[in-house]
């Protein structure tokens, strides 16, 4: 005899090949469309669902049975009774608010209860379905419990989101099903709350047989009222392999709810007759008048059910067995006396029937299940394989049968593509090159002063507030860091001036030209970045939008964020030229010490002069060689006035008896005198500070000046503007290059207009070419689809 797991290996193979066929199937249907009727196409998508599942349950290797039936039919008491202990709700009250799973568990430390919660939104949606259930034709009892429901949920809704929240839900591990009864219990019974909360309790138990996987499901009753809780009945019905129909005893006619069910298992498996894979247990048997009465009621349920063989339509009394041999609850054995059950049963002939329902399901597990797999599998397969017939009968009249030979398509587009889109390319650099003079260049006269791009205008203004910002926070000039550098080395009561000076200006240097090399470049390269993501924005909105454009001009060749790189350096470069000269210049050397630098950097020092563009006209034409060598921007100051940059501080004694003399000759004055002053400018020396307060004093009109030449002076010599402009337009020629030059535009156009991958392309393929392309596809799949018919078996 083949052996389930035999079964199940060769059953998946043939369903695994089936399901192939099935999307192949689908492929065609949504392909073709009218070509295959309706009919054909409504048990297609009912077929498919069906394989889906039983692939599903196949790759699980689980034994799956739905315990079904009525609210209150015995369902909970049942599986009670089968674990030998009653830990699941069964009680009087109302107690079924959620699907329960038992599990088979290997081993003793497999063992575990999870609590799964409804989520806020469930909560919801439960209080509308209760809302809805109430407004419709209900039993006086189904009324009042689900009244209860609704009004115990609104009361305590505080409390059953608390549970909502617990999105891993509750798990405990055991070792005796004992150590669970109380958590149970309690989370059921005794807190209202968590019982309207829960939505599934899984419970693995070695209690089932431990030697397979089985699974247990308790769902909902079909007749609750809540829509949700029909669902998931349903869904386990769809689900299942066997199913347990609990049936109370004393009930023998077939309700409307549960013929609903029965239509269900059957519609599920319409090769499979439901009788073929349900076990009847007729609960609460004890309940009869005697054994006349047992009798006539068990022939009424064989007359409901003749095509189940009696050994799967058991009479059961699981509270009795409960009693006899597990664990009742207090409130069973309140309600039940052993002596009373086991006479009342001797009385009908019968026993609690447990043995039997168990023996029964072992035995349809080793010998029957296989064979119903079986059918099942056939069924399927057959089935979709009389849809793959029907449909090659319909489509290869119409498609026929496709030769190899025939694959190769000719070029869809041809010598009118190229004419259109020459037409096209044309127009998009007249309308780009406008776009760009208008936009990008926005002034004729690109080399004069102020001609930049606002973009650009902008840059200058974030690249003088960078410059800003960085020289004012400077760690090296706060008042405690200057003093703490000046004091070192020296003694404490008389610090040598000078030393101080050199240490503090060695510090500041160096923190300076750091900064300068890492902090500064970046605003520069976005501001030109986005100037490019501009470019790049409007050539691919020239091109229809099409994505592969803004790759292929900006990083054909290179990665985006090297490229990004590239630019960042270029800008360092640049600013580094002469920013360290100026740096060097106002800022290494004391100004008594600074001649040998005015000789060595001459040609640097007239460049930065000659591209100063501040108000100040003093600082041009040889201002900063005075203000370097002598600390004054101008030899005569008109008026008798010094630059507004020294105004405020104290000139030195030898300055001052020059600017004396200055101030009192006129602009009339004899050149005998001015030759004098002259003289004395040529000799002067410079004094040094003498004090801390004094050395910090030009050490800042130094930062100042700095930033003033860094602002109005570096910015202009190093050239990012002219830096920006000719990257700004190596990006539009090679916009225009990649087309005029290697014909890449077309290449990217064609390749998404064959094969429609954008679809604001204003180019339509010819629709016979089309329709072959198309017919080719299909003749190609309908070969497949032979072929796999041939394969299933």
């Amino acid at each position: 005899m083949t052996t389930w797991l035999e079964t199940c290996q060769k059953q998946l193979a043939r369903l695994e090949k089936t399901s192939v066929l099935a999307d192949k199937l689908i492929t065609l249907g949504n392909k073709t469309g009218v070509d295959i009727s309706q009919d054909l196409l409504r048990r297609l998508n009912i077929e498919r669902p069906r394989l889906e599942r039983q692939l599903e349950r196949l790759h699980a290797n689980r034994f799956e049975v739905a315990v079904i039936g009525l609210e209150k039919a015995g369902k909970s008491a049942l599986l009670n009774a089968w674990l030998g202990q009653e830990i699941l709700p069964s009680a009087r009250e109302r107690c079924t608010f959620t699907s329960t799973e038992i599990w088979s568990a290997q081993t003793e430390q497999d063992q575990l209860l999870f609590i799964q919660y409804y989520t806020k939104e469930e909560i919801s949606k439960l209080q509308l379905q209760r809302r809805d259930a109430l407004l419709g034709t209900l039993g006086e009892r189904e009324r009042k419990e689900i009244q209860e429901d609704f009004d115990d949920t609104e009361k305590h809704l505080s409390d059953i989101l608390v549970f909502s929240k617990q999105k891993n839900g509750f798990t405990q591990r055991f070792t005796d099903i004992g150590e669970i009864s109380e958590q149970l219990q309690s989370a059921v019974f005794k807190n209202r709350a968590q019982s309207l909360a829960i939505k599934r309790i899984q419970l693995k138990t070695v209690r089932l047989r431990s030697d397979r996987d089985i699974i247990f499901h308790d769902v909902p009753g079909f007749n609750s009222g809540i829509l949700m809780h029909s669902e998931q009945a349903i869904e386990r019905l769809k689900n299942c392999d066997a199913i347990i129909y609990a049936k109370e005893m004393k009930q023998p006619s077939i309700t409307g709810p549960e013929k609903e069910m029965l239509v269900i298992a059957d519609s599920e498996d319409p090769t499979i007759k439901v009788s073929d894979k349900v076990f009847v247990v007729l609960t609460q048997a004890d309940a009869m008048d005697d054994q006349i009465d047992f009798k006539e009621t068990y022939a009424k349920h064989r007359s409901y059910w003749p095509s189940v063989p009696e050994r799967r339509l058991i009479p059961v009394c699981a509270r009795a067995h409960l009693v006899e041999f597990g664990i009742p609850s207090e409130d069973t054995l309140r309600r039940t006396k052993s002596a009373d059950d086991k006479a009342k049963m001797k009385k009908l002939g019968i026993n609690d029937g447990m043995a039997a329902l168990k023996e029964s399901i072992n035995y349809y597990i080793d010998n029957e299940r296989s064979g119903v797999l079986e059918r099942r599998c056939d069924a399927l397969v057959s089935n979709i394989r009389q849809i793959a017939n029907e449909v090659l009968l319909k489509l290869e009249p119409i498609y026929g049968v496709f030769d190899e030979t025939e694959i190769q398509e000719d070029d869809l587009l041809g010598k009118e593509f190229n004419q259109w889109w020459g037409r096209e390319w044309q127009r998009i650099k007249k309308d780009f090159d406008t776009w760009y003079a208008e936009v990008i260049q926005g002034r004729k006269e690109a080399d004069a002063l102020g001609s930049e791009h606002h973009e650009l205008a902008a840059l200058h203004s974030s690249y003088d507030e960078k410059i800003e910002f960085l020289l004012s926070n400077l760690n090296t000039a706060q008042a405690d860091e200057l003093k703490r550098i000046y004091t070192a080395g020296g003694t404490i009561s008389m610090p040598d001036p000078r030393e101080g000076n050199y240490k503090i200006r060695e510090e500041l240097f160096r923190e300076i030209q750091k900064k300068f090399e890492t902090e500064l470049t970046d605003q520069l390269a976005q501001a030109l970045q986005a100037l490019i993501d501009q470019i790049a924005l409007k050539t691919q909105s020239l091109l229809w939008d099409t994505e592969e454009v803004r790759k292929s001009l900006l990083h054909s060749d290179v990665d985006e964020s090297l490229e990004q790189a590239r630019i960042r350096h270029g800008f360092q470069v640049l600013f580094l030229r002469f920013s360290r000269v100026a740096v060097e210049a106002f800022i290494a050397k004391p100004l008594q010490a600074r001649e040998r630098l005015l000789k060595e950097r001459a040609a640097e020092i007239k460049t930065l002069e000659a591209f100063y563009q501040g108000s100040d006209k003093a600082k041009r034409e040889g201002g900063l060689t005075n203000y370097l060598r002598y600390g004054l921007w101008t030899k005569l100051a008109q008026g008798g006035t010094v630059s507004r940059a020294k105004a405020a501080e104290k000139p030195t004694a030898k300055n001052q008896v020059i600017q004396d003399i200055v101030n009192a000759v006129t602009a009339e004055a004899p050149s005998p005198v001015k030759k004098v002053i002259e003289e004395l400018e040529n000799t002067a020396t410079v004094n040094e500070p003498s004090d801390f307060e004094s050395v910090v004093a030009e050490i800042n009109g130094d930062l100042a000046a700095l930033q003033d030449y860094l602002k109005n002076s570096v910015f202009y010599a190093a050239g990012f503007i002219t830096y920006c402009n000719q990257e700004l337009e190596r990006i539009r020629n090679r916009f225009k290059e990649m087309e005029d030059n290697d014909r890449q535009w077309i290449g990217i156009i064609r390749t998404a207009v064959k094969y429609e991958k954008n679809p604001n392309i204003p180019y339509n393929i010819i629709h016979t070419k089309r329709d072959f392309r198309m017919r080719r596809e299909i003749a190609v799949e309908l070969k497949e689809v032979r072929e796999s018919c041939t394969n299933v078996f």
